[in-house]
């Protein structure tokens, strides 16, 4: 219920779960943006190993290409939540996740999965229940 969440960083519940479920959405669907060919074989090579094994931070700002990943001013927590269900329900049903990452290029399935848990705790950890 989102009378009784509050969170400590800058978005709402409705919010964090908009944006958790629009990178869900695009590792189905393809994204709008790709990053720099040099940071995508970093990322490739120094992140990609380490999925499942390390915990993503807060703090990385998006580039202006990718504001397509950032939830909307207005989003309620209905909304927000909704969207993330219905990501959520196309894993369940057994969609397959493999578009490429513009960071981290190609993806499995079972990688998108990985990032997405350890990118969702990190947004989760901002809400708290008073």
């Amino acid at each position: 219920q989102s009378g009784s969440l509050k969170t400590s960083g800058k978005w709402n519940a409705g919010q964090i779960f908009e944006h958790c479920a629009k990178l869900m959405r695009f590792s189905f669907d393809g994204f709008e943006a790709k990053a720099p060919k040099l940071l995508q074989v970093f990322g490739s090579m120094y992140f990609k190993p380490k999925l499942g094994k390390s915990h993503m931070k807060p703090g990385i700002k998006l580039p202006a290409k990718a504001s397509s990943l950032l939830p909307r001013d207005d989003v309620s927590f209905e909304e927000g939540l909704a969207e993330l269900r219905f990501q959520i329900d196309r894993i369940e049903k057994g969609e397959k996740m493999q578009m490429e990452s513009p960071i981290l290029g190609t993806m499995t399935h079972e990688q998108w999965l990985l990032l997405h848990l350890d990118h969702c705790r990190m947004h989760f950890g901002f809400i708290r229940c008073d």
